[in-house]
Parts: C-alpha cells; sequence; structure tokens
C-alpha cells in the first residue's frame, strides 16, 4: 500500500494516532490487529483529521449479532453522550445485509439505502430505489460474513464513494461535511472482539506526473512572420505543455495562441471536436528575465467532483509546471518584429524515464514506418499525466483505453512503470462500461508476464475477483445483462456509430467473450499466487461458459458468430473478439477467419486493436498490413497522411465529430508492428522465455528492435521468393521458442547453417528446440 501512494493510519505495534473519546471501552494491539472490546458503543478515532482522501480498512466481525463500520470525516463532542458523529460505512452482520451503506451517525440516520424511522425525509425519496440497490447480489453479498472484509471510503470534495471487498456500494453527494477523523466502531455487544487491520489513507489529490514527468525544453523547428502583428512558431509535432519566453520590453499587451490545428497557414481558433485552442493575454515590460506563459485551463480537465457522476476524478499536472495542454504551433500577437522568437521554448512533458533509442522498426512498407513513428511518438507524448488519460477532453483513465496504451508502451520504452500505476488508479477510480472491467485482468496480467513479479500480482489477485463479470453470470456459464446493461453499460465497441449495427441481446457475445478470456487469465494467475483451489474453480468455470458459448452463439449454417441469442445479425465484433481471444474451435477456425478476411475496417480505432490480433495470431497478416495501410479513411494512413503528429480518438472527425487529437487507443501498431510484424512476445513472466514468429504479410523485409525488461530484443528478417531468413539477437538470460513462415517449396529450417528439427504447422516451420544468444534461422 506505500508503495501505492497511502500512508499507515496504525503502525502494527501501538495505538500511537489513535484515540477513545469514551470513559469505556478497550482497544489493544494484539498480533498486529487492532481489537476492539466493550458492553457499551464506542469508537475509537484518529487524532488528525483529513479532508480529501481514499481510507483502506479490513475488518472481521465476530461471530453472533455484530454491527461495526469505518467512520469518515467524522466529528468528536466531547461534552455529549453520543461523542462521536458523523458519516459511517455500515459493516452489517445481521441478515439485513446492508454492509457498505452510507449511514450519518447520531445525527441523520440512513442516507443510503434510507427507511421510514431511520432516515431524514430528503433521504426516504429515494428508499425504494436504494433498497433495490442493496438486494442485488453483488452489493448484497459483498460482505464476507466469516472473514476479513476489505472497506475502501473514497472522499472528493462532496462526492463520495463505499466499496467492499472490491464492490462499489454507495456512490452519493453530500456537502455536510468536509474534513473530520478517521474511527472505527465496536457496536457494544458484551464478550464480543471486534478486529481491524491493514489501516491506510491516501489523501487527495494524487498527482502522479510530480514524481514520474518532466518537463523537456524544446526549439522552435520554425518561426514565420504572418504580418505586423502576429508571428507563427512551429514546433514540430504536437506536444502537452506550455511555454516559456522572455519578456518583452515596452509597454502594452499581447496575446499568445496555443493550437493543435492550422487553417489557411494560421492557428485555427475554432477548430472542430476537442481539437485544442486556447489564447494567453501577456503584457510588455515591467519585469526582467523569462516568464512561463501557461496554457487556458479547461475545467474538465481539472475537475475533482464533476457534475457527471459516473466520471471519476481528472488526473492533475503539478500546480509548479502551470497548467498545460497539447498543441503544436504557438502565435504571438502584439510584439514587434525584433523580438527574439528564437529564443522562445516549448516545455513538452513526457514520463521522465523515456527513452527515444529503446526500440525501432522499420520495413519495406514506408507507409507502415511513417505509422510506426506516428504511433510511437503518440505513445511517448501522452505520458504527460505520469498515468495513462484518455486524452484531453477528460483527462480520465478508461480500463480500455490504459491496456492498449500499456501494450504499446511496452514495445516502445524500456523502463515501463507507468502500466502497473494506472493499474492501481483504476482499481480506485473505475469507469462505467462492462467490459471495461475484465480489461483491468488482462492489465494485470500483462503486467506479470512483463516484470515476472509474482508479488506484485499476489498484492492484487484478490481485488481482480471483482473485474471478471462473474456476478452477472447464469448456471450456464454465461453472462446476461439487462435491460439497463443492454441500453447503457454494454459497450460492444465506441463509439456507437462504430458497431457495425451490432444487436444487443441479455446474451451477448462480445461481453461473454470477454468474461471468459478474463477468467482464463485468472485462471493463469491463481496458479502464479499459490491460489490452485481458486484456479480449479476458474478452470471449471471457463470450461462450462466456453461450451455453452459455442452451443449457443455459433451459427452453425452460417459459420460465424451471431451477436447474440435472439438474433440473427452477425456483426465483425461478435467475431474477431473471440478469435482474438482464442474462442474458436479448431473446426470452426477457417470458417469464421475466412469470413473475416473479406470484411473491412467497420470497427473503431479502440476495437481495431483486437480486429488486428484476430488476424495476425490466425494467420491472416496479409490482409492486417492491408487494413493498416489502405487508402479508405478507415486505416492509419488516414491519419499519417492527414499530417498529425498524435494519433486521434476516431479514425477521422465524421465518425466521432467531439473526438481528441491526443489518443493514445487510436496507436496500436505501436504494439502491432513489434510484437507481430517483428513476431515477438512473452511466453513466461517477466520475458524469461520469448515467442519469435514473425509475420510478414508481403513485406520484403523488416528489422527492429523490441524492449524488454532483460534488455533489448533485435530482429532482422527478409523474405525472398520461397526463402525466409531471420537474424536473432536475445538478451543473455533469455531464451525463445522461434516459428518462421514456411512457404511452399521448403523442406526444413537452418539454424546457423545447420540442420535442425523442426515441425511443419499451418503454414509454419516450429523450431523443436529453443534458441539463445545469437543466432539466424532461414527457411530451405
Amino acid at each position: 500500500m506505500v508503495s501505492r501512494g497511502y500512508t499507515p493510519l496504525f503502525n502494527g505495534k501501538d495505538l500511537a494516532g489513535w484515540r477513545n473519546p469514551y470513559s469505556h471501552g478497550e482497544a489493544e494491539v494484539v498480533d498486529g490487529e487492532i481489537h476492539l472490546l466493550a458492553d457499551k458503543k464506542f469508537f475509537l478515532v484518529t487524532e488528525k483529521k483529513y479532508s480529501d482522501f481514499r481510507v483502506s480498512v479490513e475488518i472481521h466481525l465476530p461471530e453472533g449479532p455484530a454491527n461495526s463500520g469505518v467512520m469518515f470525516r467524522c466529528h468528536v463532542d466531547e461534552d455529549a453522550v453520543k461523542k462521536v458523529y458523523g458519516y459511517q460505512a455500515e459493516c452489517d452482520g445481521s441478515d439485513r445485509r446492508w454492509s457498505g451503506g452510507f449511514f450519518d451517525e447520531s445525527r441523520r440516520g440512513w442516507i443510503w439505502p434510507s427507511t421510514k424511522g431511520r432516515s431524514e425525509d430528503q433521504f426516504l425519496k429515494h428508499s425504494e430505489e436504494s433498497k433495490q440497490a442493496f438486494a442485488e447480489p453483488r452489493v448484497r453479498d459483498a460482505l464476507n460474513r466469516n472473514g476479513w472484509n476489505r472497506y475502501e471510503v473514497t472522499c472528493v470534495k462532496d462526492v463520495i464513494r463505499i466499496e467492499v471487498n472490491g464492490v462499489e456500494t454507495v456512490r452519493f453527494r453530500d456537502a455536510t461535511d468536509a474534513c473530520g477523523y478517521i474511527g472505527i466502531q465496536h457496536h457494544g455487544e458484551k464478550g464480543q472482539t471486534y478486529r481491524f487491520r491493514n489501516l491506510f489513507i491516501k489523501e487527495l489529490p494524487s498527482v502522479p506526473a510530480e514524481d514520474h514527468v518532466s518537463l523537456t525544453p524544446q526549439e522552435p523547428v520554425a518561426i514565420k512572420r504572418v504580418n505586423d502583428k502576429v508571428t507563427l512558431i512551429d514546433f514540430g509535432k504536437a506536444a502537452f505543455g506550455n511555454i516559456v519566453m522572455p519578456i518583452p520590453s515596452g509597454r502594452g499587451s499581447g496575446s499568445v495562441h496555443f493550437g493543435e490545428k492550422l487553417k489557411d497557414g494560421r492557428i485555427d481558433r475554432n477548430p472542430p471536436g476537442t481539437v485544442r485552442y486556447g489564447t494567453t493575454p501577456i503584457r510588455r515590460g515591467g519585469q526582467l528575465g523569462n516568464w512561463i506563459v501557461p496554457t487556458p485551463v479547461d475545467a474538465r480537465n481539472v475537475a475533482q467532483a464533476g457534475l457527471m457522476n459516473a466520471n471519476p476524478p481528472a488526473v492533475l499536472t503539478p500546480a509548479m509546471w502551470g497548467s498545460v495542454m497539447p498543441f503544436r504551433w504557438v502565435e504571438i500577437e502584439g510584439l514587434d518584429a525584433d523580438y527574439p522568437y528564437e529564443l522562445i521554448r516549448r516545455r513538452a512533458a513526457y514520463s521522465s524515464t523515456w527513452n527515444d533509442n529503446a526500440s525501432h522498426f522499420e520495413c519495406s512498407n514506408e507507409t507502415l514506418n511513417r505509422i510506426w513513428e506516428l504511433c510511437k511518438y503518440s505513445i511517448k507524448a501522452t505520458t504527460f499525466a505520469g498515468v495513462y488519460v484518455d486524452g484531453d477532453r477528460e483527462r480520465i483513465p478508461y480500463e480500455a483505453d490504459a491496456y492498449l496504451n500499456q501494450l504499446s508502451h511496452y514495445t516502445t520504452d524500456d523502463d515501463v512503470k507507468m502500466a502497473s500505476r494506472t493499474f492501481d488508479w483504476l482499481m480506485e477510480n473505475g469507469t462505467w462500461p462492462t467490459e471495461w472491467a475484465p480489461h483491468m485482468v488482462f492489465m494485470a496480467h500483462a503486467e506479470w508476464m512483463y516484470s515476472g513479479d509474482d508479488q506484485w500480482l499476489k498484492q492484487r489477485y484478490e481485488s481482480l475477483k471483482s473485474k471478471t463479470l462473474l456476478d452477472r453470470s447464469a448456471g450456464d456459464g454465461l453472462v446476461r445483462s439487462s435491460e439497463l446493461d443492454q441500453k447503457r453499460t454494454d459497450i460492444v465497441d465506441w463509439p456507437q456509430k462504430e458497431r457495425d449495427k451490432y444487436v444487443f441481446t441479455e446474451v451477448n457475445t462480445v461481453v461473454n467473450a470477454f468474461h471468459i478470456k478474463a477468467m482464463t487469465q485468472m485462471a493463469e494467475m491463481a496458479h502464479a499466487v499459490g491460489k490452485d483451489d481458486d484456479a480449479a474453480v476458474f478452470e471449471k468455470r471457463v470450461e462450462l461458459a466456453r461450451e455453452s458459448f459455442q452451443k449457443t452463439l455459433f451459427d452453425e449454417d452460417a459459420g460465424i458468430y451471431r451477436d447474440g441469442v435472439g438474433t440473427d445479425h452477425s456483426s465483425i465484433h461478435a467475431n474477431f473478439f473471440p478469435l482474438a481471444f482464442g474462442l474458436v474451435p479448431a473446426d470452426k477456425m477457417d470458417g469464421v477467419r475466412s469470413w473475416l478476411n473479406k470484411q473491412d475496417m467497420r470497427c473503431s480505432v479502440y476495437a481495431a486493436q483486437y480486429f488486428m490480433d484476430a488476424l495476425f495470431n490466425n494467420g491472416s497478416d496479409q490482409k492486417a498490413i492491408a487494413l493498416m495501410v489502405a487508402d479508405a479513411d478507415r486505416s492509419w494512413k488516414h491519419m499519417v497522411d492527414s499530417g498529425t503528429t498524435i494519433s486521434w480518438e476516431a479514425w477521422d472527425m465524421k465518425y466521432k465529430p467531439n473526438q481528441d487529437w491526443n489518443h493514445a487507443w487510436g496507436a496500436a501498431p505501436a504494439n502491432l508492428l513489434p510484437r507481430y510484424v517483428l513476431g515477438a512476445q512473452p511466453s513466461a513472466p517477466g520475458w524469461a522465455t520469448a515467442t519469435i514468429r514473425p509475420c510478414p504479410g508481403d513485406l520484403k523485409h523488416a528489422r527492429g528492435r523490441v524492449p524488454t525488461p532483460r534488455g533489448p530484443i533485435e530482429i532482422d528478417w527478409k523474405q525472398v521468393a520461397s526463402k525466409f531468413k531471420l537474424s536473432l539477437e536475445l538478451p543473455g538470460d533469455m531464451r525463445a521458442n522461434v516459428e518462421i513462415p514456411a512457404a511452399e517449396g521448403t523442406t526444413g529450417v537452418l539454424v546457423d547453417g545447420k540442420p535442425v528439427e523442426a515441425t511443419k504447422q499451418n503454414g509454419r516451420w516450429i523450431l523443436k528446440e529453443q534458441i539463445s544468444g545469437t543466432a539466424t534461422v532461414e527457411s530451405k
């Protein structure tokens, strides 16, 4: 917890920092736990007050009648009988099962859920709604009555969130208290011991960039005097930042205009969508030296408790920087022609550990090379916040965005800690789409495969269980979607127009594909952390769900998957997600793959990651590359041809009119090209073993450098006629399983000129023995 920015509220040894305001009740430390004993209700409270924070407390209720909770922003009246009063997160050991409820101790009673006789009238208005919420199995069953329970309470301004064992039970706005103590409760049952452990707090807001991002001074690449009042400065590429400039002498005022887009040779001051433009006024004279010119502030970028209840807090940048925004061009208005414009510097924000030389890619297709450069830089430019955010419109991490960003960060940089940091942020600030929750399992699995850190995984394993959608699954193993899920939370693709006319039903093919893939990875991770019983449960559930998935959702006549139960419509999403996740049985593979090979890019830049995964993983690399470089407007070629220097949120403005121009989820080729065209992926945690499996399509050659925690992998391959030759250099402590394309007419494989044993399978030569060090592998 400390590594995640938390401070212990309890040192495990004594009660320093805590006090009992009552004359009754006992508190003692036993084996690193706080034990409360009493025959009347009392609270143990902190000596320090807290305002905005996230507090985590584990509670173990005694057997029999029991009730406890976590007080937060609470108060102490030394002269009152009921000395402690205020907000409480309920821990309810009764059959009522309102654990995680929001209670106002000794003041207004029940807030959420609310009930007649114990709530004020203003809260009774939502009595039925709140009781129904607590009757939902996910919330009702969140408490482990006979074991330890993790309570997490987050307070940001007037927004209050309560979670029990990773399940959000309350999200409510109340402005009664902005600051107060933290407390724990004994309900007063004589002879009962209430136990508490692992009490931590993180004061908010947290600003990741303070420790993990640096400002890099950048010179202009071009300066042009537009007219007698305006000078246009080009920094070559867009970046998040602001500028520093010599203070102009004289009297009067001027303006600095920042922009991402040009129109008729000038910064576009009314750009479309969320493409950025802003202006900051400046005054001449009165001071000496240089000054920082901050960019304008967009209120949504800094909102910690915005009006949209579903949105978590925006990720802030350090106050010491001054405000930043994405821009490539600056116009200085109101300064003379002899002002030293060449001394103006952009202060661009990038990850402090970013290494431009960590990765490399080039191939025989120049368009693909340009796509690589665009996407690699997009990953660098979007590290400005210290965690992965969704671009500049909201500056909020989203699970799917973050996973795609994570994959590309691993393949472009060589010291990647931002992925695990973003994972922890999202576990505390999750978002609403159904399929985004399983992406947290994907993120944890990817981080484990990248780092090999079993201890990191072990500390987070239990919290992942709430992200599999298992609570929504039925007896056949398949997830069910309510009417609300179908109308709002089941997402399939984003924006909505990119769904290929997907038909939403109670049993949704895409949702269930994510569910099964997440449980498959959970089983693998359960084994890694020594939870073999858990693994067996997950594996059995996966077996059941896969059988039902194929039986229920596959159209035998058409040879492809339907969108769901109750419809005959088959979108590309209903087929490439199962193919990408390895859910298509071997005897159905050719039909699904053949159908997808005939389809265009009828999906968003987000879903295109999975469409490309499906094609590259299943022998359709030529199709995948063709889609990436297609002349149509749904391709990365379209992006690079537009002149953008950071990838977009959507293929084009017409597909998402409010899109931004700084969205890392549009940069999938930054991971697709190293993972598939060069062919390097981890096959064991921590890259102890790699898989080298080039997917050349119709390219003639490719070479590059793929970073790993053990050092870089250097790959250089060529294919001429029916021969394929791969030069490979691995880090010293890494071994690799190698596959190369098996063109028609080839009879075997040579390694460093000597024949080796290899099996020809599905158009590839698969070497029997692993390779280490430096080697040349070629077909013969």
